[in-house]
């Protein structure tokens, strides 16, 4: 018999174009996609892919099967989105995503009243490195860095986030400024804006100490003494760091909030929104 939750792990799996990427998008492991897509083979008593020695390639029949299914996919997910916007009360389940410090620094320390407030809010917040689909309800609403160029969905700037050089003390007495090495992302996170702007100042020659997909990792690794790091200026207390470049030079990324349009109105989802802006230090437009 169909097992109609398979069908989101076909359709990950186009989509990403490999059982790793799927597993790291679904938070399960590639072995566990492979299980669910043998599963729906056998139902469905046909071929989705091709097992080769290093990768798996869909076949065309798993490539018409998963066109089929992401249809299937939007209209549920539609489905949902119109069920919860029609609740009239601030009240069930709402999923945030955000950047992971920022949503420990920014946000958490802020829900205890907001949800005093509101007790029949059921709230998920996640840190989350990439951002998610809203359409596909992977987040209700979503803090981003970037404005999101998603149509569908409504978009409020609510702030800014302030980058500095920062490293701890000690690195910075014992180092000049020409001999700074630097943290950045795993390369697999491709170069990120603030980077970039870190890269123009110090010229083609930086040297790299360390990278980590782990902003957290990151911090730490500077406050031990690894070197120099871009990185919003909010966490420097925390982390006992202090400027390093010598100019004090800023870089700002705007801060994006986000949700789909067919819950526009919804006071649940609305009532989070002005929250999160309330956060950031701007009301929602």
């Amino acid at each position: 018999m169909l097992n109609w939750d398979d069908l989101k792990f076909l359709v990950l799996l186009e989509e990403k174009g490999s059982l790793a990427a799927a597993a790291k998008r679904l938070g399960v492991d590639h072995v566990t996609v492979a299980r669910r897509i043998a599963s729906l083979e056998e139902a469905l008593g046909v071929k989705l892919v091709d097992r080769r020695q290093k990768r798996t390639v869909m076949t065309q029949a798993g490539l018409r099967i998963a066109a089929h299914a992401r249809r299937m996919q939007e209209e549920v997910y539609a489905l949902e989105r119109t069920a919860s916007s029609v609740r009239p009360d601030i009240a069930g389940p709402v999923s945030i995503s955000a950047p992971g410090l920022i949503a420990a620094e920014m946000i958490a320390p802020r829900l205890g009243p907001f949800l005093k407030v509101h007790p029949d809010l059921e709230l998920t917040l996640r840190g989350d490195v990439q951002a998610v689909s809203i359409t596909r309800r992977e987040a209700d609403v979503s803090v981003r860095l970037s404005m999101p160029n998603d149509p569908t969905l409504i978009r409020r700037q609510v702030g800014t986030l302030r980058y500095r050089f920062l490293a701890s003390p000690d690195y910075l007495a014992q180092t000049p400024f020409e001999a700074y090495r630097y943290v950045f992302f795993d390369k697999s996170e491709g170069l990120l804006p603030h980077e970039t702007w870190l890269k123009s100042l110090v010229g083609p020659a930086f040297a790299i100490a360390l990278r980590s997909n782990d902003l957290n990792i990151q911090a730490a690794s500077v406050a031990a003494g690894a070197g120099v790091l871009a990185m919003p200026e909010i966490l420097a207390r925390r982390f006992g760091l202090v400027d390093a470049h010598p100019d004090k030079v800023f870089y700002e990324r705007q801060i994006w909030l986000c949700w789909h349009e067919d819950q526009r109105g919804q006071p649940a989802i609305e009532a989070v929104a002005a929250f999160l802006a309330d956060c950031f230090g701007q009301e929602p437009a």
